[in-house]
């Protein structure tokens, strides 16, 4: 007996040590330490621009009346957590306000010169989402001329490249300024089929390569939003048309363009009745049987009754309201009878003579064509004018808004490097935190209805809490499953009947641990009454009485 008792509460033990061991491996396995992330910024190096603010706000504001105030800084995201928080970024506080701040390029990138890809690259985080206003830069035209303190929206920009948006105009605005060789004039040229923005509160990335072939490729996040060429896909197109309508040539006065007209000839049928209703009663309609013309439509209610508070002096004679007739509810209707109206198969309406084609028809009148002037053959637009400054001019009905990493440069692979290593990580837990805040805001709703809701809405709760607690946390789940899997194998199985309880031995001849065994014993057997009671009862022999004794 002895042995039995000992095996059986080691092996219990055993049990529930291997399942809480299972359990912390499947928690240290979920939930391990990490070794914290740092952030750095990565070099700008090899860059014709680069501006990260985070030596502060280095930028030039523009004078101008329109700007007067404008609530412009550089600062940090308190909002996103460590080490993202220490990162400082271009701020426009302020909702109905004109914008306008620039900053020089040490040196002006000659995008013709260099004849290589144009990389412009940069992040905007819309803290009030995008309703009405503008998120763009432009990067203005080197010129001596060019005067930051006095910029304006009418400074001259060799690009300009963002999101905007008002009502349902939306776009990822890419339009760029080109020069007529011929007449030397600028013409802004727009992409016929822009993009549309990111309209949400989170921070995106905008790029625009513009390569030596001529093609473009905008991208939001990294991902191609859009890609074309810059002398198929812009309105109005790179290179004008070889000829066109001669400005002095003007339509003949006789001339006559209408290809119908009408049948001067015709006259009305004398069977046309313009008279004849457009709609008629259906002559051929018949009562329904079930009609019931004596009951009217509405009848007094019979449950109402007059106010106590009435005064018929004040208030006139009291009626019941009106309510729809019962007895209508069961029939085709009630009151009186009127036929159904349909159309009238003799209508024709108001007679007009028929069109016949114009004999005196010339056909549509165009200009004479002549050699367009201004006509020239560009076939090198990526060539733009050089850029002197990026600029940020803009008026916008919402505020909150932040810019920042602005790139200019002719490699892509580097500027995907930079936004890999700067961007992404940044917008990932920024997407954790949104994620955290949805997930405290269900989180007080399930307390709510366990606290406050009905018993339908608290069983919601636990079963909610109890799906997220796996899908979260699928090892830790595991090893809890497994846990109390094995110490239910281990208390639940069967054993067998027990033997009756064997007096206990007296304190004096046992040590602490003995007096345990003993109580262990005690309480198995206690346990196995149950059990012994289901056994058919029978009479136990003398002998079997002593062999007990005896063990």
């Amino acid at each position: 007996l002895d042995f039995r008792l000992r095996y059986s509460r080691t092996m219990q033990r055993l049990g529930v040590c291997l399942a809480l061991a299972l359990g912390v491996v499947a928690v240290a396995a979920q939930t391990g330490e990490v070794a914290e992330e740092t952030f750095t910024l990565p070099s700008t190096e090899g860059f014709a621009f680069a501006e990260t603010f985070q030596n502060g706000f280095t930028w030039v504001k523009s004078s101008k009346d329109k700007y007067a105030g404008q609530p412009v800084e550089v600062g940090r995201d308190s909002k996103i957590p460590a080490p993202f928080d220490q990162e400082q970024s271009l701020l426009l506080r302020s909702a109905n306000k004109h914008y306008g701040v620039a900053k020089a390029f040490a040196e002006p990138v000659d995008v013709a010169a260099e004849d290589k890809p144009l990389v412009v690259q940069y992040e905007v985080k819309l803290t009030e989402g995008l309703t009405c206003g503008g998120a763009y830069i432009k990067l203005l035209t080197a010129s001596p001329d060019l005067k930051l303190e006095q910029m304006d929206n009418d400074t001259p920009y060799t690009i300009m490249f963002g999101p905007d948006a008002c009502g349902e105009a939306s776009r990822v605005h890419f339009i760029f300024r080109h020069q007529n060789p011929v007449n030397k004039e600028w013409e802004e040229k727009h992409l016929s089929s822009p993009p549309t923005p990111k309209k949400d509160r989170g921070a995106h990335l905008y790029t625009l390569v513009v390569r030596p072939d001529n093609s473009f490729e905008i991208l939001v996040d990294d991902v191609s939003v859009s890609k074309g060429s810059l002398l198929e896909d812009f309105t109005p197109a790179v290179n004008p048309p070889k000829q066109i309508d001669d400005p002095t040539d003007s339509k003949p006065s006789d001339w006559v363009d209408e290809a119908k007209i009408r049948d001067p000839d015709a006259t009305k049928p004398d069977d046309w009745d313009e008279d004849a209703p457009k709609k008629i009663p259906d002559a051929d309609a018949v009562i329904p049987s079930d009609w019931l013309e004596d009951e009217e439509k509405f009848v007094a209610d019979p449950t109402a009754s007059q106010p106590e508070d009435w005064d018929e002096e004040e208030d006139g004679e009291w009626e019941a309201p009106q309510i729809p007739n019962p007895k209508c509810a069961k029939v085709s209707g009630c009151g009186e009878w009127t036929r159904p109206i349909i159309d009238n198969p003799a209508y024709k309406g108001k007679w007009v003579a028929p069109l016949i084609d114009n004999p005196a028809y010339k056909g549509l009148w165009k200009a004479r064509q002549i050699d367009n002037p201004a006509y020239f053959e560009d076939m090198h637009p990526h060539r733009m004018a050089p850029i002197g400054a990026l600029a940020v001019e803009v008026w916008t009905t919402f505020g909150g808004i932040r810019m920042d990493n602005f790139l200019i440069g002719h490699d892509e692979a580097a500027a995907k490097a930079f936004a890999k290593a700067a961007f992404f990580p940044k917008q990932a837990v920024e997407a954790k935190v949104e994620v955290d805040a949805d997930r405290q805001r269900l989180l007080l709703e399930r307390y709510r209805k366990k606290v406050e809701g009905t018993a339908m809405e608290k069983v919601e709760a636990y079963i909610g809490e109890g799906i997220d607690m796996a899908a979260e946390n699928p090892l830790a789940a595991a090893g809890t499953f497994i846990a109390i899997l094995v110490a239910l194998v281990l208390l639940c199985v069967p054993r067998g009947a027990k033997p009756a309880a064997a007096p206990a031995p007296p304190a004096a001849e046992t040590d602490e641990g003995e007096e345990d065994e003993g109580a262990d014993a005690a309480a198995a057997a206690a346990e196995d009454k149950d059990e012994d009671a289901k056994e058919e009862k029978k009479p136990e022999s003398p002998r079997r009485k002593t062999r007990r004794a005896k063990d």
